[in-house]
């Protein structure tokens, strides 16, 4: 929630800043359908869904901002809790539809689920539930681990029930996307015509075990079999990393026309750099889709030099996550092609 005293200081410092970027007042955003291309899924278990959180991960640090930022109470059962919160903010914003993701865990050498060493899950069956909710706003994004037995079939499956893309997130999972033996799975992905979704760049919001299976550069093979990729994140890191592979994704878009990007947690407090570097490339703005990373929030602060004060405090005002995610890509001068693309990709326009 907004204080007076953040309000005031916010206020203080954009009124020192250049009058440069967004005009006096935010303009109507381009005409729709507007999807955000990268909100989660998310639970523990505790309402039935399949869901699971290791005890590791229920004492990091986001687990429980992130409760709060959600407004949930400690007796809430956060399965269902979040589905809520997550249909609120998107009925009360500016979009017609998240793409929403599953998560799945890390396997072992014969192909089966290691749940000791998986920090969060979130089946695929759940997914399904939730979208069947609100099959026109909630759109379906399985995700599975290559290295699973059953990932073909895995993938048929999801396919069947109506996915739309296929996350795979390699630092959690454990996945080296460039290893020749996942080339039949990538391949199947673009005989299906699914997206395929992956984590590029830093994570912390759960462990890892490393970051060189981030770089974009690792996603040849599955472009080279013919998916659209989308790599999450741009392949960007925060200012305290030391780890930025920008430049791997700028490489490879110029060479693979089935390479998109998104912009999932890039304007979060820890990255104000991401959004004007990406920016600054024509040719990667112009494979960008907008994408939040919710519940992670952005933050309109880190960006006031790139804001006009009446547009920051707009967006130091608005709760709505999802909202404010996409106001402030908009204040930031992103194109009405970048908030479109999104669901151009997904054939809904």
């Amino acid at each position: 929630m907004l204080t007076r005293r953040a309000f005031l200081q916010a206020l203080g410092v954009t009124a020192a800043a250049p009058l440069a970027g967004c005009g006096a007042s935010l303009p109507p955003l381009p005409a729709g359908p507007l999807v955000d291309f990268h909100v989660h899924l998310f639970g523990k278990g505790d309402g039935g869904s399949g869901c699971f959180l290791s005890e590791r991960q229920q004492q990091h640090v986001n687990y429980g901002f992130l409760r709060r930022l959600l407004d949930l109470g400690p007796g809430d059962v956060l399965d269902e809790r979040y589905v809520e919160r997550l249909l609120q903010q998107l009925s009360g914003s500016s979009l017609q539809a998240v793409l929403l993701l599953a998560q799945d865990g890390r396997y072992d050498h014969r192909g089966e689920l290691d749940r000791d060493h998986t920090d969060c899950f979130v089946p695929n069956d759940w997914l399904f539930t939730v979208c069947a909710r609100a099959p026109r706003q909630l759109l379906p994004c399985c995700s599975i681990n290559p290295r699973r037995r059953d990932a073909l079939a895995e993938l048929e499956r999801c396919h069947a029930r109506g996915a739309r893309a296929c996350k795979v997130h390699p630092p959690t999972m454990e996945v080296d996307p460039a290893e020749p033996r996942f080339r039949p799975f990538w391949r199947r992905l673009a005989e299906l015509d699914v997206l395929l979704m992956v984590h590029t760049g830093t994570e912390h919001a759960a462990p890892v075990v490393g970051f060189e299976v981030c770089d974009p550069e690792r996603l040849e093979p599955a472009l080279q079999e013919g998916c659209t990729v989308v790599a999450a994140h741009s392949g960007f890191g925060s200012f305290q990393d030391g780890v930025d592979q920008f430049a791997s994704l700028q490489r490879l878009v110029a060479q693979y026309p089935r390479l998109y990007c998104d912009t999932a947690v890039l304007g979060s407090m820890f990255r104000w750099r991401n959004l004007p570097a990406l920016l600054a490339d024509p040719l990667v703005l112009a494979r960008a889709v907008h994408a939040s990373d919710w519940p992670f929030p952005s933050n309109a602060l880190v960006h006031w030099q790139h804001l006009r004060p009446s547009a920051m405090a707009s967006l130091l005002s608005e709760r709505n996550l999802l909202e404010r995610d996409l106001r402030l890509e908009q204040a930031l001068g992103f194109p009405a092609e970048f908030f479109q693309r999104g669901a151009r990709l997904l054939g809904l326009a």
